[in-house]
């Protein structure tokens, strides 16, 4: 028999035994999800169709890539340091971005520029998967995440190294941290975006052996972002307060108080798992097509079930981790931002959190 425990808020105390239906200390707001949809695509205007032969064709996808590490340099990388680094011992995938920050229609975004073709593998499956998403890209139009805030189908007024307008459009979830606006290689020359950033995929090597081969390549020092998923340790915490101090280890820099406040809006702790409105389950109230691609095994019983809180309050934690919240800031707010599409849910999950203690 799982014990209760105490998980407790300024605002009220909450004593829930993990898997236990469990009072909230307010009245839960109605369930929530990550979004409706992971990505939508603007039909592509007539006006704006270029000859297929000026377009590079996107190739299509083969297999879906984790990267390791998030590499940025102080300069541009050259043909010879992105060969050496693709050279690197285990090495099985790697792309090259532009990046800038910009200000489009007034927003200070953080833009990558990409070659649509390697890029799409690196990203969650249903953006992976979307053709027209990537025939967006290459034609020239802006593919911003949701936190972007900018309208499918506008013209947004471009700022970087000349000013210019671009269509916007796609809109989509790309599960890297910093990355809030992609667009094609071509697009990116035009606003001034540098070859600063690469993605590196090696699953066979240790990590810290990985990250002095990379600086060995570029010959420099560089900044390097761990991005492969931690190993789960399996457990079954007796608490819900527990469960969201277990999880959060799973993402350095994610507060638990952020999942408790995620698990109460969205479940009150497990009370209302749904399905929602919108087909959202569990706890942590997952669509079931994020959970195809988020879900994770959290307890070791060799499934991942998007009703137990042992799988799903991880399986949040890591979602948000992909999506940035271990930076802090304004990072964490896009990463809530990604889970649930709407400015005044970011809001109220912070100031939860803020108030548990």
């Amino acid at each position: 028999m799982l014990t209760a425990g105490a998980l407790v808020a300024v605002a009220g105390v909450v004593t829930a035994a993990v898997g236990m239906p469990a009072p909230a200390s307010k009245p839960a707001a109605p369930p929530t999800s990550q979004a409706l949809e992971r990505l939508v695509v603007a039909p592509a205007e007539a006006s704006r169709a270029r000859p297929v032969d000026v377009i590079a064709p996107v190739a299509p996808l083969r297999k879906l890539v984790t990267a390791d590490l998030l590499i940025t340099t102080s300069k541009p990388l050259t043909a010879a340091q992105t060969t050496a680094l693709r050279k690197i011992r285990g090495v099985t995938t790697a792309t090259v971005l532009g990046a800038r920050a910009l200000r489009v229609d007034g927003h200070a975004l953080h833009a990558v520029s990409v070659d649509p073709s390697q890029f799409r593998a690196f990203t969650p499956k249903e953006t992976a998967s979307s053709n027209a998403l990537w025939a967006a890209v290459a034609r020239g139009d802006l593919a911003p995440t949701y936190a972007a805030k900018l309208p499918l189908g506008a013209t947004a007024r471009v700022v970087g190294a000349r000013v210019t307008e671009l269509r916007v459009g796609a809109v989509a979830d790309y599960a890297l941290p910093g990355v809030d606006l992609v667009m094609s290689r071509a697009t990116g020359r035009k606003v001034g975006l540098r070859d600063t950033l690469a993605l590196v995929a090696a699953p066979e090597r240790k990590l810290t052996s990985l990250k002095r081969d990379v600086r060995e390549a570029l010959g420099e020092s560089v900044d390097i972002l761990v991005l492969r998923p931690v190993t789960i340790t399996y457990r079954r915490p007796a608490t819900y307060r527990e469960l969201y101090m277990l999880s959060a280890t799973y993402c350095p820099g994610l507060s638990w108080k952020v999942l408790a406040a995620i698990g109460q809006i969205e479940s009150g702790h497990g009370q209302n798992v749904g399905p929602s409105s919108a087909g959202a389950l569990g706890p942590m109230q997952f669509l079931p097509t994020t959970w195809a691609t988020s879900g994770v095994d959290g307890d070791g019983d060799g499934k991942a079930d998007i009703m137990s809180a042992y799988d799903a309050v991880p399986a949040a934690a890591l979602y948000l981790c992909r999506n940035g919240a271990g930076l802090g800031g304004q990072a964490l707010y896009n990463a809530i931002f990604s889970y649930n599409h709407a400015d005044w849910y970011v809001k109220e999950v912070l100031a939860l959190a803020a108030e548990y203690t």
